[in-house]
């Protein structure tokens, strides 16, 4: 018999078949996947973020514009979401007119690392929908070395 960590933390005996298993050293009172998926699974979500962080595109028409099928309804409830998270914040410019703009916190670039491992991930699985010549790829080969090493700085 094992200890496993489930669902909101319990540790629950079982028969052990879980050799290898990556168990944590710290017992969790919440999973933190569940606890991310809550955070960042909902719609457009992460698409936002990706724009926002890795595409530099910070203003609220040029959200829309980007990322087909979003509401301005929609985004607005993510975009404030967001804010209410700790994940982007809005910076207004005063001039004329008036521009606002919205950039990810120090909190928000930590969700970078993981966009990025989706694109690896994507770019070796699906890389018949990706790519023209269907070849998998690995993220070296789609981004610079210091632009993914940057982002990824204090997670490896």
């Amino acid at each position: 018999m094992t200890q496993h960590v489930k669902g909101q933390g319990k540790v629950e005996e079982s028969p052990s078949n879980d050799e290898g298993a990556m168990l944590p050293k710290i017992r969790f009172i919440e999973c933190p996947i569940k606890t991310a998926q809550g955070v960042l699974g909902k719609k457009w979500t992460i698409l936002i973020i990706r724009d926002i962080g890795l595409n530099k595109i910070g203003r609220f028409n040029r959200l829309l514009e980007s990322i087909q099928g979003l509401t301005p309804r929609v985004l607005s409830m993510r975009l404030k979401e967001l804010e209410k998270e700790g994940l982007i914040e809005c910076e207004v410019e005063k001039r004329s007119p008036m521009m606002v703009l919205w950039r990810l916190t120090e909190k928000g670039k930590d969700t970078l690392p993981i966009l990025l491992q989706m694109v690896a991930f994507s770019s070796k699985w699906h890389s018949d929908v990706l790519f023209e010549d269907k070849t998998p790829r690995k993220i070296n080969e789609i981004f610079s070395q210091s632009e993914a090493r940057e982002i990824m700085r204090g997670y490896l």
